[in-house]
C-alpha cells in the first residue's frame, strides 16, 4: 500500500471513529432517562434515626428487578456497625423525585472484587442490562450515574462521561509471612483484578454506580475504589481527576451464582 493510501486510509478509520463517537454522545441525554429509573440509593434506616435514612452509596437494579449491584465496601459500613446496625435499605425511584424505601438482605459481598448482590423486598423495579466487558477497549466512551454528594442535592442522580483511559490489573500489597491474611490469600489465588481506569472525577457517594454505554445504557462496569488525595473529607474540594471501575464480567459472574 502507497503512503498516500496509508493515510487516506488512517483519515477514513479516524473520521468513523470521531462520527461514531459523535452520535454516542448525541444519544446520551435519551440513553440517561432509561437508565436513570433503575439506579438507586443504598444505605440503612431506623425509625429512632434522624434523619432515618442515611445514604452509603449508589447501586443499581438487575435480572427480575428485585436485584440490587453495589460495592461490597458499601454494604460492609453498614454490617461493621454490629448487631446495633440499623437495617439495610434501598429507596427505589417512584416516579419524577419520589422515592419509596424498601427493605434489602445480603445475597453475597465479595470483597476481592468488591461487588455486593442485594435483595430487594416488593414489585418489581426497571432493572438494567449488563453486557460483557470483554470488548471495552482503552479509549472508549462510557458514562456512569450516581449520587457523589448524597442528599445535599435532594438525591438527584449525576450523570458523568468518561474514558477508559486504562485496563489494567490491581493487586493487594505483598504481605510478609507473618502478614498474611485470609483475604490476601484468596486474592492471590484467584489472581489479578482487572479494572478499568476512567478520565472522570468521582465522588465517595458513586461509589457502587453503573458505568453504562451511552448508546444502548448497558451496564459494563461498576464505579469503585474512588482515589482522593488525603482523607474522604476533602473528596469533594481535592479530587484526584482518577477513577476506577470493576469491570462487568465479574458482574455476570456474580449473578451466575445466584440464579
Amino acid at each position: 500500500m502507497s503512503c498516500q493510501r496509508r493515510e487516506l486510509s488512517w483519515l477514513a478509520a479516524f473520521l468513523l471513529q470521531w462520527a461514531w463517537g459523535g452520535i454516542a454522545l448525541a444519544q446520551l441525554p435519551d440513553t440517561v432517562e432509561r437508565v436513570k429509573p433503575a439506579v438507586v440509593l443504598v444505605g440503612t434506616y431506623s425509625a429512632t434515626d434522624s434523619p432515618r435514612f442515611r445514604f452509603v452509596g449508589t447501586g443499581f437494579v438487575v435480572g427480575d428487578g428485585l436485584r440490587v449491584v453495589t460495592n461490597a465496601h458499601v454494604t460492609y459500613r453498614i454490617s461493621s456497625q454490629g448487631a446495633d446496625a440499623p437495617a439495610l435499605a434501598v429507596q427505589v425511584r417512584s416516579g419524577g423525585d419520589a422515592w419509596v424505601m424498601r427493605q434489602a438482605r445480603v445475597l453475597e459481598a465479595n470483597q476481592e472484587q468488591d461487588l455486593a448482590l442485594l435483595q430487594i423486598d416488593g414489585p418489581a423495579v426497571a432493572a438494567l442490562s449488563i453486557a460483557a466487558s470483554d470488548e471495552v477497549r482503552e479509549g472508549g466512551d462510557f458514562a456512569f450515574m450516581g449520587f457523589p454528594v448524597g442528599g445535599v442535592l435532594g438525591y438527584s442522580s449525576v450523570t458523568h462521561r468518561a474514558t477508559v483511559s486504562s485496563i489494567t490489573s490491581m493487586v493487594l500489597p505483598s504481605p510478609t509471612g507473618q502478614q498474611l491474611s485470609e483475604r490476601a490469600i484468596r486474592s492471590m489465588r484467584a489472581g489479578p483484578l482487572q479494572v478499568f481506569q476512567l478520565d472522570a472525577t468521582a465522588y465517595p457517594g458513586n461509589s457502587g454506580g453503573p458505568l453504562f454505554d451511552a448508546r444502548s445504557g448497558a451496564v459494563l462496569g461498576v464505579i469503585s475504589m474512588v482515589l482522593v488525595k488525603s482523607t474522604r473529607e476533602s473528596a469533594l474540594s481535592q479530587p484526584s481527576g482518577i477513577t476506577y471501575a470493576i469491570p462487568s464480567r465479574y458482574v455476570l459472574e456474580m449473578l451466575a451464582r445466584h440464579p
